[in-house]
């Protein structure tokens, strides 16, 4: 059988989102990294709609649990395809096999009761009914149903080894676990809370043993495999993380909802602009904040790429995040959180954010050139760039001529994008400014507010001045001397 995605792959450009985006949004705090697989390749700009459909689905309670049966089901497959993949003995390979093949006709049988109404998810459903009512899925799914018993059987064994001695008898379905863990109760032991995968290679002589003790079983677990060997495709392992894509940001708009911010899904627009109204930073969910302030974002052909300025602390990394991980959702079909949005469909997304763990012996100014070099060479006039105080590490004025040299390049690129910079020798650059708003009338409190203004001198200047204490005010109270000679 053919499996078919739920992420609709074959249609994608097969471009790839770089990791290091992922980082510089915090996604990588937010999300597993089975969901930052799925979302490295965005959707196809016609597939996008098709995903969202699928996300309004899983709104509904039902539906979602369908869809968590379908991931318990596909972890169970990955788990059973790496034990089958790491066996050292045909007796191993046989038993394990059974328990996969068993593994994947659950997740046919449960695929094809799927819920949801969408053509995206009725598609997906009728594919597993159509393999379901083949006489070799009939046939494994009996084979399946005679073998679980013997599974079961020789699942639930203890054994006991004296020198080259091993022993082993049929047991209760209590496991050695568990009685373990009684064992620790009893002498008062704290139950772990801590749930660790460990990779258990098990010793041939020991399943040779456990063969010897149930020939009938492994005779029929052999038989079972040397006539369906070529019913498992390792093409079903995509759905681990498909699913754990959709069920994963469906829990995250869960809580956004929760905690009272909005959801949409945006519009995919015909024309070249960004908008988005009332636009969150969703990693800082990653911090337990909640009242996180809204800003409006608009990108157009006129306008595609900004400045923006304004003192350290006052919301602009928040800022270049949200704008960042809005588009990223966007384009791989998720919801994002905001009031209202219009997207066009880019090519990819590009950040460069000041991370000191990746400087090398070259030197950060270097490093930096070296990663501004690799967007140039990468995005292709139709991405989104986010830059965070790109050559804030050399000398002023080389980093001011840089700073304008790159923005100009970026703004007659097409792309859209926004550069943070303290630059204030480029006040009288043709590229547009955003500014980060304090409110006047309560002692330059931080609004966390971001807006377009007409130049960035000024607004740079002041920032500065607050930041150091030198504003006439603070000199004032610091200097009353001075005041008074001043008169």
């Amino acid at each position: 059988m053919r499996y078919p995605s739920l992420l609709n792959r074959e249609r994608a450009s097969g471009k790839l989102l770089g990791e290091e985006i992922f980082e510089d949004l915090k996604l990588t705090l937010l999300l597993g990294p089975e969901t930052i697989d799925a979302m490295r390749e965005p959707a196809a700009s016609e597939d996008i709609p098709v995903r969202q459909s699928l996300f309004r689905e899983l709104f509904n309670p039902q539906v979602r649990e369908s869809y968590i049966r379908l991931a318990a089901d596909a972890g169970e497959i990955g788990r059973l395809a790496s034990a089958l993949a790491d066996v050292r003995c045909d007796n191993e390979r046989n038993c394990v096999y059974a328990s996969l093949a068993s593994a994947v006709v659950r997740f046919c049988e449960d695929a094809e009761k799927a819920g949801g109404e969408s053509f995206f998810a009725e598609r997906f459903r009728e594919s597993f009914k159509r393999e379901t009512k083949t006489e070799e899925f009939k046939a494994v799914s009996e084979a399946c149903l005679n073998l679980a018993p013997m599974l079961r059987e020789v699942r639930v064994n203890c054994f006991r080894i004296s020198g080259e001695t091993l022993r082993i008898r049929t047991e209760s379905d209590v496991t050695v676990v568990s009685r373990l863990k009684k064992c620790a109760a009893d002498l008062g032991l704290p139950e772990s809370r801590v749930v660790r995968e460990l990779e258990t290679h098990m010793n041939p002589r020991f399943v040779n043993a456990v063969a010897m003790l149930r020939p009938e079983c492994f005779i029929a677990f052999r038989e079972f495999y040397e006539k369906y060997s070529g019913f498992y495709s390792e093409e079903i392992l995509k759905y681990r993380s498909e699913l754990n894509f959709y069920l994963e940001i469906s829990a995250v708009m869960d809580t956004l909802r929760k905690n009272g911010m909005p959801v949409c899904m945006p519009a995919v627009s015909s024309e070249r602009h960004i908008s988005i109204q009332g636009l969150r930073d969703i990693s800082l969910l990653c911090k337990d904040e909640t009242n996180i302030v809204p800003n409006d974002a608009e990108f157009t052909e006129e306008e595609p790429f900004f400045f923006l300025t304004g003192a350290n602390g006052g919301g602009k990394t928040t800022y270049l995040r949200g704008v960042g991980i809005a588009t990223v959702f966007f384009l791989c079909g998720c919801p994002i959180c905001a009031d209202s949005a219009e997207i066009f469909p880019l090519d990819g997304v590009f950040t460069h954010f000041p991370r000191d763990e990746r400087f090398d012996s070259e030197g950060r100014f270097a490093d930096e050139q070296r990663r501004v070099g690799e967007i140039m060479k990468q995005h292709a006039g139709n991405s989104l760039v986010l830059l965070n105080e790109t050559y804030s590490t050399t000398s002023e004025e080389i980093a001011v001529e840089l700073t304008a040299k790159l923005a100009e390049t970026f703004f007659d690129s097409g792309s859209f994008g926004i550069y943070i910079t303290h630059q204030h020798g480029i006040g009288q650059s043709r590229i547009p400014f955003l500014a980060v708003l304090v409110d006047v009338g309560d002692k330059n409190r931080r609004t966390y507010r971001i807006a377009r203004q007409r130049a960035a001198s000024r607004s740079f200047a002041e920032d500065i001045l607050k930041k150091y204490g030198l504003t006439r005010e603070a000199l004032n109270a610091r200097f009353p001397a001075g005041k008074e000679a001043a008169r």
